[in-house]
């Protein structure tokens, strides 16, 4: 990707850790996703930390109420539990991302009518959060099933599909 973008516009390596799935019984069982966060220009970006849904502190008598009330900004490390198996969210393509992590991403990097752009999009699920949130989104992937699994989730939308 640094060749694409430029290493200059790595901005973060986000950890999606999560709890479900692969037992492995010979090695440390995998539980987490890497995402790879570019911005189009490192000098001038979004980032609104108003927008960020705060967490809980660990030991908040260690650091007062008020901030205890408050929540922290969440680190580089996000937890958030995969898409239910069985919930109302699942489209049942293999690789679809929670909308609760989804949603952190359009809100905090990106601005109400934005145009937003996933070249890899599966499921759709970043279109979904992008169009919920006031963003207008790209969606492009070359798998027929991601396609069609797209197609599906938004022909009950008022979505525009080309």
């Amino acid at each position: 990707i640094d060749e694409i973008f430029g290493r200059e516009c790595f901005l973060n390596e986000i950890i999606w850790a999560y709890d479900y799935g692969a037992r492995a019984t010979r090695r440390w069982p995998a539980k987490h996703d890497n995402i790879l966060f570019y911005v189009r220009d490192p000098e001038h970006y979004h980032f609104d930390t108003s927008e960020v849904d705060r967490i809980p502190y660990l030991a908040p008598a260690l650091v007062g109420a008020e901030k205890a009330e408050r929540g922290k900004l969440p680190t580089d490390t996000w937890w958030h539990t995969i898409v239910s198996p069985n919930g109302r969210e699942k489209t049942g393509y293999p690789t679809q991302k929670p909308r609760g992590i989804l949603d952190r991403i359009v809100k905090v990097h990106s601005r109400p009518d934005d145009t937003l752009l996933d070249f890899f999009a599966g499921s759709g699920s970043f279109g979904e959060s992008a169009a919920e949130h006031g963003r207008d989104c790209i969606l492009i992937d070359s798998n027929p099933e991601a396609i069609e699994v797209m197609r599906r989730r938004f022909a009950a939308r008022d979505v525009e599909w080309k």
